[in-house]
């Protein structure tokens, strides 16, 4: 029998290749959420800097905090969730640990959010970590922050403050800080000093701190994954449970101030504390934050009152999920898992216990009261025999061995390929296995593998789906479903998918491949470079991750102002395409090997006519790359050759030529030999000849008839 691999390829730089710019910015956030029969709701375009500090490199670890950087993390998703905050995920800057230098600080908010908010736009600021007051001025401290050099070595709340209020142009701008923290840094801070120097903040803006004067912000470790108790109740709001009065689908400033402010003063007296967030600044009550979709569609809802779930097991290692969204592990022998805050109605929750078959209840949550879940486990999980032995008859039409993602690691593989109609077959045969079983989450997933060889991306993200609604912690289901969705252009929620698939394997190079390919393509390059380090860090054989590195770096570049630091980033750029395609150069080519469904090449159009064979389409973005590259760094004889062998791989790409054409205009700028000249022309009349739309089109339009005048008889090039 002939056993065959079947491989997802990510999309393939689909933008102008000749043009290295920032990514197309959206004028509004459409919310999406037409798409399940609800009213259509559109938020202010938002850009967000999110920063959590926990263990610091100069402070004695008994100041260190325990719960910051996972909250920055729980912030962070929130913020860009569909049912949230609504921000695209490029808009999102998140600074945590190590990476919240000082340097990085000053860089995104001096500098990244003036250059990119417009008027018309909301910016929302959270910042979890120490405060310091040095000679009456309080500071935010970074993770390099040197406690005896605190005027140098923090960021200023003055600063912050004339920053937001008079270099950042949007409309509307949050500050939401949880500085104030029992730990004391010097003699000089205190919580009151901290407080009091956010207060002394301009009033431009809403400043939402975690405390009153004299307060500390606490971190519970039962609260949930374990949460400092602001972050937390922000996460709740921004999930929907602030929407009230009205509750129409959006969370407003006054909805999200009220229900944190509430909901933190009544956790912490149930506990014995006292923790009051406040608000200050001169802010628009019904400044728009967040979407919630529990409203919406209704004709006159009545304002959301709040309960409790409080959720118990019978085993150790459970892994919980409230209406889809992970929330927290607990463990038969510990305390149950108490989740406040939930708006009133029904709530679905999802145990899952490795081995087991897992346990999915309903919980209705009633105003004011706590209401308990008991999630049982006590069957092991078997697939039904009739739907397992339909699942092994259609892998055997399908494939016998998934392959990584790492597409391009793969020997040994027999060359051969299944028929439309095997693969139809074994969609009819998945489909029934899910009647037999309807918990058959591997069928799920393979009929949506199926789906995908079949170009039926709808019917394959509806069984990625039903996969994932089956068993929420499958993690290749994730990763496929990901890679459909950026193949439909929607890499915001391919993001999101991720994220979790990294939450449950946080070693995975696939999932942090994919994420800087995701991130690349919403044109974060600074995301998507970070991810790629990540990839290679769990697995240096990981090749995609070089290429989206490489390309996220090239861009980088592009928009660099420092000549100097422009020079090293396109050098770092080259290594990495080169490190790529020494790790993809294979003698014979993998598309000879494979069986696939290749992900979305086409130059800016995901029509499957543009689609190139997966090790192509590799190949030549790698050595368009490089050609851009050498360029760029004033080498065109390197970048002559490398383009020349872009184009072996892809012969009609019309970017390449276009590059090719500007290469040859350099080579003739440095030796004035007129044959230089007329290859330029031959080849951005070849990349005209193959798609005259292009933004670079106009350009190579522009060059023929410059270089035509200079070719004229009696011209230097006659």
């Amino acid at each position: 029998m002939t056993r065959f691999v079947f491989v997802t390829l990510l999309a393939l730089l689909p933008l102008s290749y000749g043009q290295d710019t920032p990514g197309v910015r959206d004028l509004r956030v459409d919310t999406g959420l037409t798409q399940h029969g609800l009213q259509s709701t559109r938020m202010p375009r938002g850009y967000a800097l999110v920063v959590g500090v926990s263990v610091y490199r100069n402070l004695d670890p008994s100041q260190n905090l325990r719960f910051p950087e996972s909250d920055a993390d729980a912030v962070y998703r929130a913020l860009i969730s569909q049912e949230g905050g609504a921000f695209p995920a490029e808009n999102v800057h998140f600074l945590k640990g190590s990476d919240a230098t000082l340097a990085r600080m000053r860089h995104e908010l001096e500098t990244w959010l003036p250059s990119v908010a417009q008027p018309e736009d909301r910016v929302v600021v959270y910042f979890a970590g120490h405060g310091m007051v040095v000679k009456g001025r309080g500071y935010l401290l970074p993770w390099d922050v040197e406690p005896e050099r605190a005027e140098m070595t923090a960021y200023s709340m003055q600063t912050l403050g004339e920053v937001l209020a008079k270099r950042i142009n949007a409309h509307w701008k949050v500050l939401l800080t949880d500085a104030c923290h029992s730990g004391k840094i010097n003699p000089e801070t205190n919580n009151q000093s901290i407080d009091d120097s956010l207060r002394r903040l301009p009033h431009d803006f809403l400043t939402f701190t975690a405390t009153t004067a004299r307060e500390q912000s606490y971190e519970d470790p039962k609260l949930s994954t374990g949460f400092g108790l602001f972050s937390y109740f922000l996460v709740q709001a921004w999930k929907g449970n602030a929407d009230s009065d009205p509750c129409d689908g959006v969370i407003t400033a006054d909805e999200l101030i009220e229900y944190v402010r509430n909901q933190v003063k009544r956790y912490a007296r149930e506990h014995g504390l006292s923790q009051t967030p406040t608000p200050s600044g001169d802010y628009a009550p019904n400044m728009p934050l967040g979407m919630s979709r529990g409203c919406l569609g209704t004709a006159a809802a009545a304002p959301s009152m709040l309960g409790t779930a409080v959720v118990e097991t019978n085993m150790d290692g459970v892994e919980v999920y409230l209406d889809g969204a992970f929330v927290g592990r607990i463990s038969a022998a510990h305390a149950p898992l108490v989740i406040p805050g939930l708006s009133s109605g029904p709530h679905k929750v999802d145990g899952l216990r490795e081995g087991y078959e897992p346990d999915h209840k309903e919980v209705l949550i009633a105003p004011g009261q706590e209401s308990s879940v008991s999630l049982r486990f006590r069957y092991p999980k078997v697939v039904k025999k009739n739907a397992l032995e339909l699942g092994r008859k259609g892998e055997k039409l399908l494939f016998s061995h998934r392959s990584s993602l790492n597409l391009l690691r793969i020997e040994g593989i027999q060359s051969s390929r299944q028929s439309e109609a095997d693969l139809r077959a074994a969609e009819s045969i998945f489909v029934q296995a899910l009647k037999e079983d309807p918990g058959f989450s591997k069928g799920a997933f393979d009929l949506g593998q199926t789906r995908q060889l079949l170009s039926d991306e709808r019917g394959a993200m509806e069984a990625y789906r039903r996969a994932i609604r089956i068993d929420p912690g499958y993690v290749d289901a994730r990763l496929q479903y990901a890679a459909v969705l950026i193949e439909n252009g929607d890499a915001d929620e391919a993001i999101r998918q991720l994220l979790e698939a990294v939450r449950l394997e946080s070693s995975s190079s696939e999932a942090h491949s994919m994420l800087a390919r995701a991130y690349w393509d919403k044109g974060a390059w600074t995301n998507a470079v970070a991810m790629a380090d990540k990839a290679i860090s769990f697995s240096p054989a990981g090749d995609q991750a070089y290429l989206w590195k490489a390309d996220a770096t090239r861009q980088l570049a592009a928009i660099e102002q420092d000549p100097a630091l422009r020079g090293s980033l396109y050098l770092s750029a080259r290594d990495n395409y080169k490190n790529f395609l020494s790790r993809t150069n294979f003698s014979t080519p993998a598309y000879d090997w494979l069986a696939f469904h290749f992900i979305g090449f086409g130059l800016g159009s995901r029509r499957h006519a543009d689609r190139l064979p997966a090790y192509d389409a590799l190949r030549n973005a790698g050595y368009l790359g490089l050609c851009l590259c050498d360029q760029r760094l004033g080498n065109p004889q390197q970048a002559k050759e490398h383009c020349e062998r872009a184009l072996k791989y892809a012969p009609a790409d019309p970017i390449t030529y276009f590059e090719l054409g500007n290469v040859f205009r350099d080579l003739f700028n440095n030796t004035r030999r007129c044959e230089h000249l007329s290859a330029a022309r031959r080849n951005y009349a070849r990349m005209l000849k193959l798609n005259r739309d292009l933004s670079e089109s106009k350009n190579a339009r522009d060059y023929i008839e410059q270089i035509d005048v200079i070719m004229r008889p009696g011209k230097s090039c006659s």
